[in-house]
């Protein structure tokens, strides 16, 4: 794919001049064609000498680097109508690399205007053509060694902290609310991030920590363990506190009060990966009395070095074999001695383990406790095109608006989707551009991954009978009633009995792997399932 330059200058024969420079002195803009002994033009040099026809090739064609003469009739009238084109440019592309050609003397007062977004400015003077050529080889040159520097900023792993955090401006502003509470009041208003698979919960635990490090306070991450059934609620009070001894920052030895207290019952901590060996010879601890001595024991230790100890637990569905255990925390932070200390705890969950937790006939005072609560939802338009663009930031590597619009189509703003649809597009990308022409190989490429991590699990979820009713939700790109999947069954042949769809309908809801309307319509929410079910047919 070739290296295209768009020239802007009113004065065509100056114009010709830096075209044929361009056509004729920039290295590498041919090669060999691996196929045949043809020669590869590698450099497409394109004229505008308005500011109209410029801004029309900008919007029609896509360009790696703009050259344009500030000094240009706009289409306003000003006098600068370079100005135009070059606000026009970082609209469409912000990453490329635009060149400005100034009048003699005024590189100064043009720096001055264009804070941001030029590549390079050239004088007109007698050595402006060879200026010319040198800036836009540098140009070409950066590109190529950012991508190879920085290589693809997306990140296709559930776990791995993104390239950018992108968004969660509210989810942010809450946290800093709570830290204030922790300090300056009486009573830790302890918190719940709820959210559903791949929508960031671990990346915004990790930028609360951050920000909890950036002011001097001590904060511990706890991946919490998974648990079978049969687990004791002691084991996972222990697991739980060695998960916040392992996350801060020092020794176990500097915890003086926290190790006499593990010798008293019996524990010694081995290594520096701080596994606990228990001497079975003493009395077996209570899981409550457990927590509570280790967090007050632990605020004891680290008071002097911190006016806060926030710990962040992560995943709760993991303890759902051993639920108990999670009103035996609250219990333990409700107590006065722990509520007096600084000692703040944020949990998170998937709406369907919370509501589990917390419905009528078991741990309901558990949602009355964590009454505050960050809900994440997937990011909106903007955030998610800021996202993108902020992630390829210096990478040399641009999409073009309509790959954008096709990310926030197709992902409907979801984290983790946009992450391994990105991560494929990068690395598709042709000369530094990424255009629809590389759409379908990046999307059926992330979708088989998105196969792997998730949706083939989900699907499995459903029955041979739900499956075939999910299929035909799935042709649809809109909600669609009982009435229509009935009609769709008979149409497409499919052997299903059509007033055991609406059974299937009920089973398909409950499994969340669709939703319903107060209307009685029926839809996948998420769009990059229903187009897996659509392109993998044969898979469950």
């Amino acid at each position: 794919m070739p290296i295209k330059i768009l020239v802007v200058d009113d004065d065509l024969k100056t114009l010709r001049l830096y075209t044929r420079a361009l056509k004729k002195d920039i290295k590498g803009k041919e090669k060999i064609s691996l196929l045949s002994s043809a020669r590869e033009t590698m450099l497409e040099v394109e004229e505008a000498d308005t500011v109209p026809l410029a801004l029309e090739k900008l919007k029609s064609q896509s360009y790696d680097i703009v050259v344009v003469d500030l000094k240009i009739p706009g289409s306003d009238g000003d006098k600068l109508g370079g100005k135009e084109i070059i606000s026009e440019s970082m609209r469409l592309d912000p990453l490329r690399r635009i060149i400005a050609i100034t009048a003699y003397g005024s590189v100064a007062l043009a720096r001055n205007l264009f804070t941001q977004g030029i590549f390079d400015f050239i004088e007109k003077t007698k050595t402006a053509v060879q200026d010319l050529i040198i800036s836009v080889q540098k140009a070409i040159d950066s590109t190529d060694e950012k991508i190879m520097r920085s290589g693809n900023p997306f990140t296709p792993m559930s776990g791995l902290e993104p390239t950018v955090f992108g968004g969660r401006k509210n989810e942010l502003e809450l946290f800093e609310q709570k830290l204030i509470r922790t300090l300056h009041t009486r009573y830790a208003e302890h918190f719940l991030v709820i959210g559903n698979w791949g929508i960031g919960k671990s990346t915004l635990l990790k930028e609360y920590k951050k920000i909890c490090q950036s002011r001097g306070h001590l904060v511990s991450i706890v991946p919490l363990e998974p648990f079978q059934t049969g687990a004791t609620l002691s084991e996972v009070a222990r697991s739980i506190v060695e998960g916040i001894l392992r996350d801060l920052p020092y020794p176990i030895d500097r915890f003086k009060k926290v190790t006499d207290y593990f010798e008293s019952i019996g524990f010694s901590v081995l290594g520096t990966g701080l596994q606990f060996s228990r001497n079975t010879s003493k009395k077996e601890f209570a899981p409550q009395a457990f927590l509570y001595d280790s967090f007050l024991n632990l605020w004891h230790d680290l008071k002097d070095k911190t006016e806060a100890l926030i710990i962040l637990l992560d995943d709760l569905e993991n303890l759902m074999p051993v639920s108990e255990i999670v009103m035996t925390l609250k219990q333990t932070l409700s107590m006065d001695l722990i509520a007096k200390t600084k000692i703040l705890v944020g949990l998170t969950s998937t709406p369907s383990t919370w509501l589990e937790l917390t419905s009528i006939k078991r741990h309901h005072p558990l949602s009355r406790y964590f009454l505050s609560r960050v809900e994440l939802t997937p990011l909106n338009e903007v955030e998610l095109q800021e996202t993108i663009l902020k992630s390829l930031s210096g990478t040399g590597v641009s999409f073009s608006s309509e790959i954008i619009n096709r990310v926030c189509q197709y992902t409907k703003g979801h984290p983790f989707e946009m992450q391994v649809l990105c991560n494929h597009l990068f690395n598709n990308q042709l000369s530094r551009r990424v255009d629809l022409e590389v759409w379908d190989k990046a999307l059926q490429t992330a979708l088989n991954d998105m196969g792997v991590a998730v949706f083939k699990n989900l699907f499995s979820q459903a029955s041979d009978e739900e499956a075939k009713v999910l299929r035909l939700i799935a042709k649809e790109e809109s909600y669609i009633p009982v009435k229509k999947i009935q009609n769709l069954a008979k149409i497409d042949k499919i052997k299903i009995a059509p007033k055991s769809i609406t059974k299937y309908l009920q089973r398909l809801v409950e499994k969340e792997l669709i939703i319903k309307t107060g209307r009685g319509l029926y839809t996948i929410s998420d769009y990059m399932f229903r187009v897996y079910i659509r392109t993998h047919p044969g898979k469950r």
